[in-house]
């Protein structure tokens, strides 16, 4: 998982967040100490991301039909 290992910048406690985390909750509390994160998120890197998403997922599904 991207990002598994990200600490908390105020306790230091490893954030089990990923990229989809993020990008569905740009402002987030730490689990551990509640202090509030924001994730800042470049519209256009967004969408080239949802689409590389997209693209997998479709890969994933033409590998299927060939089993």
């Amino acid at each position: 998982m991207i990002g598994s290992g990200i600490p908390c910048p105020c306790c230091g406690v490893k954030l089990n967040v990923n990229m989809d985390f993020i990008i569905e909750n740009p402002i987030a509390a730490c689990p551990n100490c509640s202090s509030v994160m924001k994730f800042p998120v470049n519209n256009e890197l967004l969408q080239e991301y949802k689409e590389a998403k997209l693209q997998i997922e479709n890969i994933k599904k033409t590998m299927k039909s060939f089993k």
